[in-house]
């Protein structure tokens, strides 16, 4: 199961940011999963909820939004759901495409909490 070694990474980049700042505590981290990253999101949130527990950063929760994998034909230009790896524009039927989302797998931000005075 790789998506503890994706966790790990995560883990430490989050720590990384969190010590810029500490006088906080990280209260959730967000990020973006797309469906053709080759990460699993369950396998993702179980590896995470396992291995916060041993970090600094107990407690935080995962937010996770799913990605669709999307695409640009090149030829007629269409931006496209790309459904079932079907990789052929809906509309001209063209194999000549970009994918333009769906790959990624992004930190997008951790909400951090003051301590009160």
């Amino acid at each position: 199961m790789h998506e503890r070694s994706v966790v790990r990474a995560l883990l430490r980049q989050v720590e990384a940011l969190a010590a810029e700042h500490p006088a906080s505590r990280v209260r959730a981290v967000r990020v973006r999963i797309g469906e053709f990253s080759g990460v699993e999101p369950a396998l993702l949130r179980s590896a995470y909820d396992e291995l916060v527990e041993e970090t600094t950063l107990r407690g935080a929760t995962l937010e996770a939004q799913q990605v669709p994998l999307e695409a640009i034909c090149d030829e007629c230009g269409l931006n496209f759901r790309v459904d079932d790896y079907r990789f052929a524009c809906k509309t001209c039927g063209s194999l000549q495409l970009t994918i333009c989302g769906g790959e990624e797998l992004l930190l997008e931000s951790i909400s951090m909490e003051e301590p009160m005075p």
